[in-house]
């Protein structure tokens, strides 16, 4: 698996995002530029960029385009046996790819906690521990880059019944989850894929 991460998209100048641009394909480089401000062009930039580097390591070396499946989940045209996720946050860029499928999300650890969220997408015990831990803030990110990765695994996008998603005894296939807490950057990502890969 090959985990790749970029963790200070702030500081990427206007110079660095050009030199960028130019390595995209020009269906890539024509995505990025539809971002109205410069840090949604350098997020966009750099996951590709990621992508690229990543697949060096298995072998292509090519210009790869998307293609999109049920709920968007993107997939490698012409690589089948090749699966890859991509997630980004104003704090990091990640990129996960694998022989098997797998999900991943980054996301910025928030100041202050908005507890309508919390309570919107979180179960009782859930909601418990992140009311009760030392960091509430990260502890909700924790949990919500893990939904949202297993989502992303899934292929099944976000939906609205968030709350038991990681207790759902109806999962068809067991899962793991790898999650990475960076308090110094402020995010955390988790990466998902299915147990026993």
């Amino acid at each position: 698996m090959y985990i790749g991460l970029f963790d200070h998209p702030q500081d990427v100048t206007q110079e660095e995002l050009e030199r960028d641009l130019q390595q995209l394909p020009e269906w890539r480089r024509e995505k990025a530029l539809t971002f109205k401000f410069m840090a949604g062009r350098v997020l966009c930039s750099k996951a590709y960029l990621l992508l690229k580097e990543g697949l060096r390591e298995y072998g292509i070396t090519e210009d790869v385009r998307f293609e999109y499946g049920a709920h968007e989940k993107p997939s490698l045209a012409g690589h089948p046996d090749i699966h890859f996720n991509l997630s980004h946050c104003p704090n990091g860029v990640l990129c996960v790819i694998d022989n098997e499928p797998v999900g991943c999300d980054i996301e910025r650890i928030p100041d202050t906690l908005k507890m309508d969220l919390v309570r919107y997408c979180c179960c009782e015990a859930e909601v418990a521990g992140i009311t009760s831990s030392e960091h509430p803030e990260t502890e909700f990110v924790r949990l919500w880059t893990m939904k949202e990765s297993y989502l992303k695994l899934t292929g099944e996008g976000l939906r609205n019944d968030l709350k038991d998603l990681l207790t759902d005894s109806r999962r068809v296939s067991p899962v793991s989850f790898n999650t990475v807490i960076r308090s110094d950057r402020q995010f955390v990502y988790t990466v998902c894929r299915y147990s026993g890969h």
